[in-house]
């Protein structure tokens, strides 16, 4: 398996004077790094539970053979459930299998195949994220990232139990 960030977001979950107003800083000595910093915070929420926050682009490619026990691709009776990565899914724009596309069903964040695409290698574009604008965000989710925001730019540890129950648990 393979999972590739084709597009970053377009924007940052906050603009400069939301991050100034949180953090309580007036003055502009520090406008340089704290979009650094929000970007940083953004990628390590990300990574923490495993979730796209703002609208992005991923390429998945599985390749046979699948591990049986695997999180993502799982073989059932009358079809294969595909569970994409990052979620939440907005879109699927490709699924192909040796650059043919193939039909696909998709329930929630899963992509549901025929069963003759079992040992093929197939290739998913796709697009996840709560939505293109911070607004899209559940409120506990944004204000986490806040939080992460406040600790990097403090330099304090991260309180990790904000995210907790935002994590994808069943994803490697």
């Amino acid at each position: 398996m393979r999972l590739l960030q084709k597009i970053n977001p377009q924007r940052e979950p906050f603009i400069l004077e939301e991050v100034k107003v949180f953090l309580r800083l007036q003055g502009n000595q520090e406008d340089a790094l704290l979009p650094t910093l929000l970007s940083s915070a953004r990628a390590y929420v990300e990574d923490v539970t495993q979730r796209s926050l703002l609208k992005q682009q991923w390429e998945l490619t599985l390749k046979p053979p699948y591990s049986p026990p695997s999180p993502l691709i799982k073989q059932r009776e009358k079809h294969i459930e595909i569970s994409l990565p990052r979620p939440p899914l907005m879109e699927v724009e490709l699924v192909q299998s040796k650059e043919i596309a193939i039909p696909y069903i998709i329930e929630e964040n899963k992509i549901i195949l025929s069963p003759m695409y079992w040992d093929k290698n197939i290739s998913i574009l796709y697009w996840a994220g709560y939505g293109e604008e911070s607004s899209a965000l559940p409120p506990t989710l944004r204000h986490a990232l806040l939080m992460v925001l406040q600790a990097f730019y403090d330099h304090q540890k991260v309180d990790l139990s904000l995210l907790t129950s935002f994590k994808v648990h069943h994803f490697l």
